[in-house]
């Protein structure tokens, strides 16, 4: 396996698990309830989701270069489509969607997405 891949696993799952533990941290302080499942499930989701788009962009960046932004627009509606299928009726099974369960996808979400734009920007800039 090629050494940015693992470089970028290793560094995203470092980051999203202390991210986890904080907002795991946070929940417990507040007392809120949540099934801590559901939280693992969007972490894990989210990261290798985030591990797979990279991995698309890293192989296309060495075929066809120009095609990379798609790449990474494709993965980000992919993740809303896992959402809206996987996580939205899971969180409406209570009757609605509360900030709680709203926050327990998109903070992984907006960190992996954070990671995989900075990727794809070092990715443009070694091609030029």
């Amino acid at each position: 396996m090629d050494k940015k891949i693992i470089s970028f696993t290793l560094q995203l799952s470092g980051t999203l698990l202390f991210l986890a533990l904080l907002h795991s941290g946070f929940l417990f302080a507040r007392n809120i309830d949540i099934p801590i499942d559901l939280i693992l499930m969007g972490y894990i989701i989210n990261v290798a989701m985030a591990v797979a788009i990279y991995y698309m962009m890293v192989t296309l960046a060495r075929k066809q270069n120009k095609n990379l932004g798609f790449v990474f627009l494709f993965g980000s509606t992919l993740k809303f489509v896992i959402y809206f299928l996987i996580f939205n009726p899971l969180f409406e099974q209570d009757g609605g969607l509360s900030k709680i369960e709203f926050f327990t996808f998109f903070v992984p979400y907006i960190a992996c997405l954070i990671f995989e734009t900075l990727a794809l920007v070092k990715l443009l800039n070694e091609i030029d």
